[in-house]
Parts: structure tokens; sequence; C-alpha cells
């Protein structure tokens, strides 16, 4: 007499058997995963397009501009 909640060997498939097939993922989820792409892509066309709009409201920088010294003469 098996044992309750015991495996019966008719119910384990044999080695190497494989499932049933996966179905393909709903057209939803693939244009879902496309918008965010898209999305996230412009995020950071967004970001660059504001850094650089900073940038430019800072005053140039110029290598040969003299550097504030202090009273004893050293560079800070």
């Amino acid at each position: 007499m098996p044992r309750p909640g015991a495996v019966d060997s008719s119910d384990v498939p044999p080695r190497g058997a494989r499932g049933l097939p996966r179905p393909c993922p709903d057209p939803g989820v693939v244009v879902l995963d496309a918008v965010f792409l898209a999305a996230t892509a412009a995020l950071f066309a967004l970001v660059a397009l504001v850094a650089k709009g900073v940038e430019k409201l800072g005053p140039e920088a110029r290598s040969s501009a003299p550097r504030a010294t202090s009273r004893d003469g050293e560079r800070s």
C-alpha cells in the first residue's frame, strides 16, 4: 500500500521529456518593452540637453585667465 502523498512512478515524466510548449508572449508585452526602451532613451536625451543648457549658463572657462592669489602671493 503506497504512503499518502507519495509519488507514483507513473506520475513522473521520463528523463529528457519536455513539458508543454510555451506560448508566445502576448504582443502587448513586446510593445510595452519597446515603449519602455524609447522612454528611457528620451529621458537620457532630455538630461543631456538640460546639462548642455546649464553648461552654457556659466562663465566661459579660459586657460589663460589669471588665478586669484591670496595676500601673501600664494595661489589657492
